[in-house]
């Protein structure tokens, strides 16, 4: 029987196999190009590596939770290798923020990165970073040299592929450090944390609306009763060494056509979508040995910024010479910003001083500016800003006798404004202080530390291994000849002139306090009876009061105390409000089961919680019922998007009984308060229920709409991108709440660092960062950390070299080539 015949393959369908077959592979290799693309920059941490510019090895141990513990012979070595290891783990944020800091973001985003580069490149962070380096003791500028060198010898070695994967979607590659990129990003992170003049031009909108009364009803630099960090028994000068209050004036008068530039100005700095937002918050406190199980004291800290991918904040250990230190370091600076070393610990928050003031200037096209009945002539910088993708955009900055002129930001500005703020004066050797830090032991020795600090103002609470515990508070404080510094001033009467700032003396200071602690969360810093003023808006007291709560009511606290304070999420701000919110006549029976929900809750804001998300959302309906009619729906939007000031607003109307703010004012009929809540009830379950997908209130989770975020910048504005390089944690909490998620435009603002420090033993310590130690987006330690930070737990500080070596999991030794 003849063998069957074979039927060919017929063309078409061989085509499609071998397209197929290429089609496979060609994914394939491109697949394991992105997988070794992606993870050909993650660091080496085991072996030698020989460098430049070092003068004797250094070893650095990564424990297993991927902190580096840093030992070098000396202070410089020590700094140098802190350097290469942010190169290393963290180089895209450094280029990232050393392109915010320039103004030099349209090189890398485009055309949306101008109005963060025009606005940063006029108050001129760069210029003043210059002008400042060479004011810098010797000493300190060989240290923040020494780790410059480390970054560069890092850059030295590592091109291209070498680099993390974001200089290669981007398509760029970065230059060498210099010492002024630190002190840049030194400023940039003070601008963040110095708001006054976003608070000036808001308070001049509000005005603009309600008068100058309802302005400060609406905008108050706290609430009554909220308490204040300094202990009944600081030392209070009675007579001042300065100039004390300066003297109360009539609000100026704003040039006509100034409204609108005031607003676009403002949203400019809104809407500054590709840089870290210019906000901050924190909480710390400490406690003497009196109150803690110990018999030694404790502190605690959790500075609140944007959340970001990578984190803020990177855990290091460096030591070398006299320096031996750990805790959180800032990728692009050297040293050790908040933490402990063998005989100290500290921590910081946002004082929120008043250190910017805008003033209204007169000027001619001669570029002239009118001062005390005379001309001064303008100084005049031109600026180019490389776009990609579009022609250079040349940019024309003028500054005044008080500094650069910020409306010329705007394309038809019919007012100039120019910003007078302390982190532009060429002295600031705030870059130096940190370090110094680093090397005190004692009470005077920190305090000789900060005697430079400029700007930002901090908070510092302070203990050491002898049971001694303080706050300071040091930096420039402006003393004004007259005005508040609540809004923008005549520049050309010389009436307003700063006359200097107080002395390091008239500093509020606190040391061993009586009542055995201190606790700060940028609540107001002292009393009415400080004779200087300070600052003129500080957050609302909720956090603050729920913190000191915490502290009186256990008379001897523990570490795992501490923790539970640092996860709380019980707000104090409910006690406050709820009452008033339960005043309402519901308008019908969901209403009033809806508040049946609330009259026994203690005002917990967990994630699973469904009061929690009603509660939230009637008060957000009720802020925006208080206010919308009088100031619009625009400016509405933008002052309760500032949650502290509108719940300072609240809190005030609450306490006083001011009624007249519950009635709409566009309509005929008079409301009571009543009667609005009753309204704000019914839309807040509508939104409510639209936003859980339920009417069922059983069925709420306040966590299904309340989330801490994570974004890469600026990768996060990619959706495709995002999914890969962002994150996105469920939370519970609020913006008042001592675990926080504050959402600010675009960002939340979230505890970007955790630690306890128990001076009672060198090991009994903790800390945590979220996101990871890596900002390598394909490393196991790129978000390695999110879910124990979302846990509120903490990995261990390991000091000693005992546990270190315990801990060892890498050791990388870098040697002199």
């Amino acid at each position: 029987m003849p063998a069957p015949t074979k039927t060919p393959t017929p063309p078409t369908r061989r085509w499609l196999r071998r397209t197929l077959f290429t089609v496979v592979v060609t994914a394939a290799v491109l697949t394991a190009l992105f997988f070794w693309r992606v993870r050909a920059p993650l660091p080496v941490t085991a072996g030698t590596v020989a460098v430049d510019a070092l003068r004797a090895n250094v070893e650095i141990i990564r424990d297993g939770d991927g902190v580096p513990h840093i030992r070098a012979n000396d202070e410089a070595d020590a700094l140098f290798g802190l350097g290469y290891v942010h190169a290393q783990e963290r180089l895209w944020q450094m280029e990232f923020q050393r392109r915010v800091a320039q103004g030099r973001l349209s090189e890398v985003v485009g055309p949306r990165g101008l109005p963060a580069d025009r606005l940063l490149r006029t108050i001129g962070l760069m210029r003043a970073a210059r002008a400042a380096w060479p004011k810098l003791d010797g000493r300190s500028r060989a240290l923040i040299e020494a780790y410059v060198a480390g970054i560069n010898a890092f850059l030295a070695d590592h091109h291209g592929g070498g680099l993390p994967v974001e200089f290669a979607l981007m398509r760029t590659s970065p230059d060498p450090w210099t010492g002024v990129d630190v002190v840049a990003w030194q400023k940039t992170m003070a601008l963040q944390l110095s708001a006054n003049w976003r608070d000036e031009l808001l308070r001049l909108q509000v005005a603009a609306r309600v008068g100058d009364e309802g302005a400060g009803l609406l905008m108050p630099a706290y609430t009554p009763g909220g308490p204040v960090i300094l202990p009944p028994d600081a030392v209070l000068r009675s007579q001042p060494l300065g100039t004390g209050v300066p003297a109360a004036v009539p609000p100026p008068r704003v040039p006509d056509g100034a409204a609108g530039d005031l607003a676009a100005l403002a949203a400019i700095v809104d809407t500054l979508d590709v840089a870290p937002p210019l906000e901050g918050g924190s909480n710390n406190w400490v406690v003497s040995g009196s109150r803690s199980i110990t018999g030694k004291p404790l502190l605690a800290n959790d500075p609140h910024l944007a959340g970001q991918s990578p984190a803020v904040w990177y855990l290091a250990h460096v030591s070398g010479g006299a320096l031996d230190v750990i805790g959180a370091t800032l990728p692009g600076v050297p040293g050790v910003m908040i933490g402990r070393n063998q005989r100290i610990a500290w921590g910081i928050t946002a004082l929120l001083g008043d250190v910017q003031d805008l003033f209204i200037e007169k000027v001619n096209t001669r570029d002239q500016a009118e001062y005390d009945g005379t001309l001064e002539p303008i100084r005049i910088v031109q600026e180019t800003i490389k776009v990609r993708g579009g022609p250079d955009v040349p940019l024309r900055v003028r500054m005044t006798r008080h500094g650069p002129i910020v409306t010329d930001v705007l394309e038809h500005s019919q007012s100039t404004l120019a910003l007078r703020w302390t982190g532009l004066d060429p002295e600031d050797a705030t870059a130096e202080c940190f370090m110094r830090v680093n090397l005190a032991g004692t009470w005077p020795e920190f305090t000789e530390a900060l005697r430079r600090m400029h700007v930002p103002l901090l908070n510092f609470v302070y203990a050491d291994v002898d049971g001694n515990i303080g706050y300071y508070g040091p930096g420039a404080f402006p003393v004004r000849a007259a005005g508040d510094g609540t809004r923008p001033v005549p520049g050309w009467t010389g009436e307003f002139e700063w006359r200097g700032y107080l002395h390091e003396s008239e500093w509020p200071s606190a040391y061993n306090p009586a009542r055995g602690y201190v606790a700060t969360a940028n609540n107001k810093v002292a009393p009415d009876s400080f004779p200087f003023m300070l600052g003129s808006s500080w957050e609302a007291p909720y956090r603050a009061g729920r913190i000191v709560e915490m502290i009186e009511r256990t008379s001897k606290l523990s570490v795992e105390d501490m923790q539970r304070m640092q996860r709380d999420v019980q707000s104090a701000q409910v006690k406050v409000v709820l009452p008033f919110l339960l005043k309402a006549r519901p308008l019908d029976t969901p209403g009033r089961d809806a508040m049946d929900v609330l009259r026994d809750w203690d005002g917990t804001l967990d994630g699973t919680s469904a009061q929690a998300a009603l509660y939230e959302a009637w008060y957000a309906a009720t802020v925006r019922g208080l206010f919308e009619d009088d100031l619009g729906e625009d400016l509405a939007a933008g002052f309760t998007a500032r949650r502290s000031l509108a719940a300072k607003a609240v809190d005030n109307l609450i306490q006083s009984g001011d009624t007249a703010w519950c009635d709409d004012v566009r309509t005929a009929e008079p409301e009571t308060c009543e009667t609005l809540l009753g309204r704000t009830l019914q839309r807040a379950l509508a939104d409510m229920s639209a936003l859980q997908g339920t009417s069922n209130l059983a069925k709420w989770r306040w966590d299904r709409v309340n989330a801490a975020r994570f974004p890469h910048r600026p990768l996060d504005a990619v959706p495709l991108l995002s999914r890969v390089f962002s994150r996105v944690v469920p939370r519970g909490g609020d913006a008042f709440t001592v675990t926080p998620v504050m959402p600010l435009d675009e960002d939340v603002f979230v505890a970007s660092y955790r630690q306890i420090i128990d001076l009672a033993g060198a090991d009994s310590s903790r800390f945590v960062i979220p996101m990871g130690q890596s900002g390598h987006i394909w490393s196991d330690r790129y978000a390695n950390l999110l879910d124990t930070w979302n846990k509120a737990e903490y990995i261990p500080m390991r000091f000693t070299r005992l546990a270190v070596d315990d801990a060892a999991a890498a050791t990388l030794v870098l040697r002199p080539r």
